[in-house]
């Protein structure tokens, strides 16, 4: 569980991020209910797909950005954790980042993007849903050569833009440099406006 203080324009929120395994084998539905309960405390909450997730890095910046969407009044949905995953997918129609990263039934791991006042309020929404999927990843988004190339296919980055940035062949060396560039594709969603 990774848990970040996100300031801004005098304010701040704070951001919990995890991989989970899904092995309570929830459905798509138990997943959306158990966001849903959460709502009440003054928290966001928005399951994806963890195979498409580069790192931790990649959802803090859809986290900021959707945050800074919110502040600046330029959302593209109604709700926070939902222009979480429209920044997290690059995708700025909400059906088609809900068919990219969107959990469905049978899904393996999970990730949680969890956004609150406080990191109280935050790491227990998160340990609670942990409680109630299964085993938390640790450590999560883990560098695999099948995760790095389906992540590349699915945002379209090419090993040109990794080459720019890493040179080196290793695995996690190539995955924290497509994170790098998928957090920069996550960021261009708000100059699209």
């Amino acid at each position: 569980m990774r848990i970040e203080l996100y300031e801004y324009d005098d304010k701040s929120k704070v951001i919990g991020i995890a991989e989970i395994q899904n092995s309570k084998n929830l459905t798509q539905q138990e997943l959306v209910q158990l966001a849903e309960s959460m709502y009440g405390n003054s928290l966001s909450v928005q399951f994806l797909n963890a195979l498409l997730i580069a790192d931790e890095v990649h959802l803090l910046s859809a986290a900021q950005n959707a945050i800074n969407a919110q502040n600046g009044e330029y959302m593209l949905s109604r709700s926070l954790d939902v222009e979480i995953i429209v920044f997290a997918s690059t995708q700025r129609q909400i059906g088609r980042a809900l068919e990219a990263l969107g959990v469905y039934d049978g899904i393996g791991n999970v990730a949680v993007v969890v956004v609150g006042p406080d990191s109280t309020s935050v790491k227990d929404a998160v340990a609670e849903i942990i409680k109630q999927v299964g085993k938390e990843v640790v450590p999560p988004f883990k560098a695999t050569r099948n995760r790095l190339d389906q992540i590349k296919n699915h945002y379209q980055i090419t090993d040109k833009e990794i080459d720019a940035i890493e040179e080196s062949e290793a695995t996690e060396s190539r995955m924290s440099a497509l994170a790098r560039c998928v957090a920069s594709r996550v960021a261009l969603v708000a100059f699209d406006n």
